[in-house]
Formats: structure tokens, C-alpha cells, sequence
């Protein structure tokens, strides 16, 4: 990590400099260099996912879960009427492990399929995908909770966003103040109800430029973001007071969000609502919000859990699998991520058309743990616990599609 002559990671140094030329920064100018300064950003400079990073995230886990998004992308290659090319788009790629375990199962899937897909990774914005047009999908794993959020707290009933500015002991510190932008009090207003003396929360504005760049890239197709959040009805709930921003260093909660800048990861809950009401405006209509188990299960995860249980592979590395699978739809962990499907001029009007029939994975190999998977079951790691409130479907009835 690079750090500067007294020690500090550049990305602190930066975030200080800022402060002393331009007075205190908001919460998402400071985690925006935190995170993503080019020199002693997180994840610019640390290896994050895995037994030597600070978490793990589903691709890591076990390559099931690149194998059945192949599927699911075969599926909807079907349903849009097999074109050629079939992009796919996926969104802070991170590794590329997942990238890997998913082109790698489409060998085993219709070779016509596999001629057609494109798959290309891009970081958390769509550089290096032309802004044009494309037919296919744009998927996000963990991407959405790493955007920079700003933080407020309601104070004598009125909105205070968090600052971050420097103390006469040269800390860093918080102070509170008028919002930087009406942006923040216009979302909450959303919610139709005031919040109580002293809520803490945090609201994600950089969702709207998200929605709008992904719905330039894609001119017919779907968009499937997977993350950890809620609807806005549950992340501005009492339950949520204290607000939902974590920092994780070495697969364990970390510290203050001021110490080990550049070295642990910061992130929030994503505001689910946000997500649908930003896509829909920019021509994105949601088909449905729903668990990361419930999806799974939907697309095979039980048929290719039942075929690993009954291949004659050495006991240790059916266990380890098994283990490594199961975190996936386990709930309270990764099984209780959210998963939000969005379709734009495809004609789809219901997630049931995307469903896979159970007999499609009878005649597939099942995916195996390779040395690049995190060893779960050696290791014992587990994500924090992480609980829904509630899922729906999207009437398409009631929301018509507004694509123009």
C-alpha cells in the first residue's frame, strides 16, 4: 500500500488535503476517496474477497452460482428470441471470478447459446462498453452497497447531514449541518412519513447516474442486481435507527469508518426502492425483488445440490462443496440477499417466464470447488448475518411499462 512520507495511506492524505483547502467534506466525498482514490483507495490497492481479504461474496463461494446465472442467461436468451450477439454486461467485476465460473459453464450449455454470448466485465461504471445499445443482460453481484452514500441524523426534527472535517487534535471528526443537496430530503420525503428524533440513516444518491448509465448500455433486455438491502419501508424503520453502515476488515466488522482508511471496506444497505422508482424513471420495469435463495432455487440450485450429493468423489470434497453451496441460500447469510430483475422492451411481464424447468440441469455437470473458491469448509468463514422484512412480485398490470 502506498503511503506518504509520514506515513499516512494516500488516500487519507488526499481526503485531508481536501478538507484543509475546502473545508469539511460530506460523508460521500470522504468515502468516495476512502474507497476509490487511484493511489491507497480500498479497492483500488487491496485484495479484498477471499480467506486473504476482508469478505467473501457469492462467486467466491462456489462456482454454482456462475453456473446457474449461465443458465439463467441461457433462459433468457430463449425467452427474447435467441439473438445473436446476446451481450452480456456485468458491472464491478471485481476478480473476474465470477466471469470465469460462468463462461466456463456455458460449454455445457446450447452451443448456440454459447456462440451467441458476448460477455464483457467493466468496473463500477460502464467504461469500456460503448455507450450504445446493446441486446442481452447487465448484471451487478455487490456492486450497489459500494457506491458512497451520504450520511444525516434527524435533529430537533430537522434533517442534519454528516460532515467530516478535522479537530483542533488533528482527528478526523464528524459535524452536522444544512444537507449539500436537496437530493437527500426529496428521497426521504418518499417514504410519506417523518422520521423520529434522532434516526441515523444513510441515502444512496449516486443510484439515479447508476440506473441512467445502465439503461443507456442496454437497448432491449434485462438487468438482474444482486446485493444486501431492503425496500425503503424497512431500511428507514425503527429496526434501522442507528443506520446500516458497516466497515469490514479481515472477515470481521471493523472499527470507525475514520481509522484504517484504505484498508477496510465501507459500505451500506442498498435501498431496494431507490433502485426500482430510478430505474423505472430512466425506462427499466421491475419484474421482481426477491431473495438470493428463493432465485437460486428457482433456476436449479436443489437439482445440482442433489447431483454433488450423489457423485463418487472423495467425502472430504463432496462435504466441502456441499458446505460451500449451501452458504448460498443459507439464511440469515448470503441466501437473504436480494435479488431485483428488470426488463426493458422485451415483452417479459412476469419472472415466471424466466423460470428454468427442474430437468434443464438433469443432463449438466455439476460445478466443482476449484483452488480460487474460498475453502469454507476448511475455514469456517461466514458472513455477517443479514435478514428480509419483506419480498414481492411486481404487478406489470398495475406498473406498465414506460419504455419509450
Amino acid at each position: 500500500m502506498k503511503k506518504d512520507r509520514v506515513g499516512q495511506n494516500l488516500a487519507e492524505t488526499e481526503i485531508r488535503r481536501r478538507i484543509a483547502s475546502e473545508g469539511r467534506i460530506t460523508f460521500a466525498d470522504f468515502m468516495e476517496t476512502a474507497l476509490y482514490y487511484p493511489e491507497g483507495g480500498y479497492y483500488t490497492t487491496q485484495k479484498v474477497v477471499g480467506g486473504a481479504g476482508d469478505y467473501f461474496t457469492s462467486p467466491a463461494a462456489h462456482p454454482a452460482f456462475g453456473a446457474l446465472l449461465a443458465l439463467q442467461l441461457e433462459r433468457i436468451w430463449e425467452v427474447m428470441g435467441r439473438p445473436e450477439p446476446f451481450h452480456t454486461v456485468e458491472m464491478g467485476a471485481g476478480d473476474g471470478l465470477l466471469a470465469r465460473d460462468l463462461v466456463e459453464f456455458t460449454k455445457h450449455l446450447q452451443p448456440e447459446f454459447t456462440r451467441a454470448l458476448e460477455y464483457l466485465t467493466t468496473d463500477r461504471t460502464t467504461s469500456g462498453v460503448a455507450e450504445m445499445g446493446i441486446t442481452g443482460c447487465v448484471i451487478s453481484n455487490e456492486l450497489v452497497d459500494a457506491f458512497p452514500v451520504h450520511r444525516f441524523r434527524i435533529d430537533d426534527g430537522t434533517l442534519k447531514e454528516t460532515f467530516v472535517t478535522i479537530n483542533n487534535a488533528g482527528e478526523l471528526v464528524e459535524e452536522f449541518g444544512a444537507p449539500s443537496t436537496p437530493l437527500i430530503s426529496r428521497r426521504l420525503e418518499n417514504l410519506g412519513r417523518p422520521l423520529p428524533e434522532g434516526f441515523k440513516g444513510e441515502v444512496n444518491l449516486d443510484i439515479s447516474p447508476w440506473m441512467e448509465r445502465v439503461s443507456r448500455v442496454l437497448d432491449r433486455g434485462f438487468v438482474i442486481t444482486i446485493d444486501y438491502g431492503h425496500e425503503a419501508e424497512q431500511l428507514y424503520s425503527a429496526k434501522r435507527s442507528m443506520g446500516t453502515l458497516q466497515t469490514y476488515f479481515r472477515h470481521t466488522d471493523g472499527s470507525s469508518p475514520y481509522q484504517r482508511i484504505g484498508r477496510q471496506d465501507i459500505t451500506a444497505h442498498v435501498d431496494f426502492t431507490a433502485v426500482v422508482d430510478e430505474g423505472r424513471a430512466s425506462g427499466l420495469s421491475p419484474l421482481v425483488l426477491l431473495s438470493q435463495a428463493e432465485f437460486l432455487n428457482d433456476i436449479g440450485m436443489r437439482e445440482i445440490e442433489k447431483d454433488i450429493s450423489e457423485l463418487k468423489i472423495d467425502a472430504y470434497e463432496r462435504d466441502a462443496n456441499l458446505t460451500a453451496i449451501r452458504e448460498l441460500v443459507k439464511p440469515g447469510g448470503l441466501g437473504s440477499y436480494l435479488v431485483l430483475i428488470q426488463q426493458k422492451r422485451t415483452g417479459v411481464r412476469s419472472f415466471e417466464s424466466l423460470i428454468l424447468d427442474a430437468s434443464r440441469t438433469t443432463a449438466l455437470p455439476a460445478p466443482l470447488l476449484r483452488p480460487e473458491h474460498i475453502p469454507l469448509f476448511a475455514g469456517r468463514l461466514s458472513q455477517t448475518e443479514f435478514t428480509i422484512d419483506h419480498l414481492w412480485p411486481f404487478d406489470q398490470d398495475q406498473h406498465e411499462d414506460q419504455s419509450p
